[in-house]
């Protein structure tokens, strides 16, 4: 075979080639963006179910023992992806007026302006500012806290619990923990009591929570 002839049959081949080389790489590009793409989507949001939710509490009272308590009303939504822990996002708040520790004259106390000022200040919020996974099924969820008008920082340790798909939408589950310092937001109260162990300055914040969205 002369060399010119061979040279032709390379060019031929090439010609004949190069659309589905192109085609392939197109594809395949196609399909690489369409990933980064599903990757980058927003997590699905979903709203507290109140009926599955509860947020308590726990301080201690007279070292050796403890008190504990719930918001009975509480409202919020979050987004969440399983898959990526560092997309979620919280944003919740309780009714101050709703805390019931199972004695309402301490109740009463509690929502008055030695505690909560429940008047003043009908909500306490919490609105997270990032997340970062630290386990399989668990990941730290960080944002800022508003007690009594004063806001800090907080870090709730959370643990997933899982997701259901049952009767048209899902569910995701968690539980979280967090511990404050009371007299960070003004909780203070009676100086003579102040001066004894009476009521223990941290308090462990627990939610235990369902969030639900319909499947479209």
């Amino acid at each position: 075979m002369s060399i010119n002839k061979f040279t032709k049959n390379i060019l031929l081949t090439a010609f004949i080639l190069f659309p589905f080389s192109v085609y392939a790489q197109s594809h395949s590009l196609k399909e690489e963006a369409t990933h980064v793409v599903a990757a980058a989507e927003i997590a699905p949001q979903y709203e507290i179910d109140q009926a599955h939710t509860k947020v308590s509490f726990e301080v201690a009272h007279l070292v050796v023992s403890s008190v504990t308590g719930e918001f009975k009303k509480f409202k919020g939504s979050f987004k969440f992806n399983p898959e990526d822990y560092s997309q979620t996002q919280l944003d919740a708040s309780t009714e101050a007026t709703s805390v019931d520790t199972g004695v309402k004259k301490r109740d009463d106390h509690l929502r008055s302006t030695d505690f909560f000022d429940a008047k003043k200040f009908p909500a306490m919020t919490f609105k997270s500012s990032s997340a970062k996974k630290t386990g399989d099924k668990t990941f730290d969820l960080v944002g800022d806290i508003t007690i009594r008008g004063v806001t800090k920082p907080v870090t709730f340790k959370v643990t997933y619990k899982g997701e259901i798909k049952m009767k048209g939408q899902v569910t995701q589950a968690f539980k979280g923990v967090a511990e404050i310092n009371r007299k960070d937001f003004g909780v203070n109260f009676q100086n003579i009591v102040e001066a004894t162990p009476a009521v223990g300055d941290t308090v462990t914040i627990t939610i235990t929570a369902e969030g639900v969205r319909k499947l479209k």
